[in-house]
């Protein structure tokens, strides 16, 4: 790959694709998902709201993640400075942070995290779902929206002159609201002044990732600057298939989330996950089939329990589990590189 003179935003200035290394190219590291905790919907747990994260409770969680408030917040600096530490001793290069405002984006402790660890730290703007966006978002139109967007791509956040490198996660919920249409257009506009590729956070449960890409499509954004989240909760072919046909990428990134969710508590948002090797499987169907230059890995780790810590894979488990189960499955090293060096690359530099 050749990238020329371009260049992207870390957190410690501009890198090129040559010095990013290994891409995560979905993960949060530092987040504080407590606005969709609710302890009305929490089932057999005495002490929702208190109850901390242990090994005690594991098993609780993985029948319900979102049973625990505690498992929902990631504020702790040191547990998560040895965590993105795990990362960095298993090659990785560079980690995406797609949190954004309302969730717990920290333009300052990432920069202290990419200078303290090694690894680089891309950061996100925009805006996540509508039930975290601030009140301005509903008043703002798409035209003032996208230029508060272009300012933390081209001068930075706040006061800080710490800038984005990408655009989202772009928040989709699970019943896609007129606030969300207006977030993706200035996206749009945003991407259009900028260049930087737009991530799209959907609801895992849904398919609204084909109206997503179609608004994107529809303002002119190049399909290869889209990467549509979370498709790999339940491996819907249908849904994916109209996916890779409109050209844009597609993430799997629920790596080491394998929970089979109690049915007291699903609903038509929130339900059962696929197993890893499920997810292993269905990319070796879509390498078979050609589309191996749209597939991106990662893991987005954003819950306590998916932690080293905590007894979970961490930010290291593409690298270290993954990888050697598409190998066994018999997916090619070139291929596999392809799908771990270049394809974050390219999305991320707008290359072909």
């Amino acid at each position: 790959m050749n990238f020329g003179e371009k260049k992207i935003n870390t957190v410690l200035g501009e890198k090129t694709a040559d010095e990013l290394g290994v891409v995560a190219p979905h993960e949060h590291v530092f987040i504080n998902l407590t606005a969709f905790f609710d302890k009305h919907s929490v089932y057999n747990v005495e002490h929702p709201e208190s109850e901390k994260v242990s090994i005690k409770n594991l098993g609780t969680l993985n029948l319900d993640p979102y049973a625990l408030k505690d498992n929902l917040i990631y504020e702790d600096y040191d547990v998560q400075k040895e965590e993105i530490s795990f990362f960095k001793r298993a090659g990785g290069g560079t980690v995406v942070d797609l949190t954004l405002p309302g969730i717990g984006r920290d333009p300052l402790k990432l920069r202290k995290m990419s200078e303290e660890t090694g690894v680089n730290i891309i950061m996100g703007t925009g805006y996540y779902v509508s039930s975290t966006h601030a009140p301005k978002v509903k008043l703002q139109s798409e035209e003032e929206m996208s230029a508060d967007f272009v300012k933390e791509l081209t001068v930075g956040i706040e006061s800080t002159g710490i800038k984005a490198g990408v655009i989202g996660e772009i928040g989709i919920s699970e019943f896609f609201n007129d606030d969300e249409r207006k977030v993706l257009r200035a996206s749009a506009i945003a991407h259009h002044k900028t260049g930087a590729p737009i991530n799209v956070h959907i609801n895992p449960w849904t398919t609204n990732g084909i109206e997503s890409t179609d608004i994107l499509l529809s303002a002119g954004v190049n399909s290869k600057s889209i990467c549509i989240s979370h498709i790999d909760v339940e491996n819907n072919l249908d849904y994916i298939y109209k996916l890779l046909d409109k050209g844009v990428y597609i993430e799997f990134d629920n790596f080491g989330k394998e929970y089979h969710v109690r049915r007291e508590v699903r609903n038509s948002g929130y339900g059962l996950f696929v197993s890893d090797i499920e997810r292993v499987q269905l990319i070796k169907k879509l390498v078979s089939e050609g589309y191996e230059k749209q597939l991106l890995l990662s893991c987005d780790v954003c819950l306590k329990n998916l932690l080293k810590t905590y007894g979970g894979y961490g930010y290291d488990h593409v690298l270290k589990n993954i990888l050697p189960m598409l190998d066994e499955i018999g997916i090619t090293q070139s291929v596999i590189n392809r799908i771990i060096k270049e394809n974050p690359k390219k999305y991320l530099f707008g290359g072909e």
